[in-house]
């Protein structure tokens, strides 16, 4: 992996709470930092143009969970649903 050489500007009370969590967990600040900053803004991931707009919203997460053997429901839904044919 290449890196880039960054700067920031942390508070005095931050930068000592990470330096003891780096030293817990046996990494430098550096990859603390680095590992924290992927956990939180991971990898670009594609999105359909569906989930584009519609992102902001979980609602849209059931989309296609379910299966269904019924191909013609949307033409005959009152026999799926109510067993009443039309």
């Amino acid at each position: 992996m290449q890196f880039v050489t960054t700067n920031i500007r942390l508070g005095a009370e931050i930068y000592q709470r990470l330096r003891l969590k780096a030293a817990y967990e046996r990494k430098s600040l550096a990859q603390l930092i680095r590992d924290a900053v992927e956990q939180v803004y991971g990898r670009p991931q594609r999105t359909s143009r569906l989930r584009k707009g519609r992102q902001a919203d979980p609602f849209f997460n059931v989309i296609g969970i379910c299966r269904s053997r019924v191909k013609d429901g949307a033409v005959h839904h009152d026999r799926d649903i109510y067993g009443v044919n039309s």
